[in-house]
């Protein structure tokens, strides 16, 4: 899965938000990424990184995406 399309599926979840996406190794599987969104209101860390794995639960099962680091924030707080 290329950054771009990593980038264009968090950009299709977390619409209300900024988005940003960094292939770690080169290798197009390992990323690091940062979403602000208001989607995060009231979400303990736990429930957002869960929200932002499930995007990508096929792609994880299946290895295609290997490692997600994540940060995340509301809106108001980038």
């Amino acid at each position: 899965m290329t950054p771009q399309e990593v980038k264009e599926r968090l950009q299709n979840a977390y619409s209300d938000g900024y988005v940003d996406v960094t292939d770690l190794t080169g290798g197009e599987d390992h990323y690091s990424v940062y979403i602000a969104s208001n989607v995060f209101q009231g979400m303990s860390r736990i429930q957002r990184h869960k929200h932002v794995m499930n995007v990508f639960a096929e792609e994880l099962k299946t290895g295609e995406v290997h490692a997600l680091t994540i940060r995340t924030d509301t809106k108001e707080n980038r």
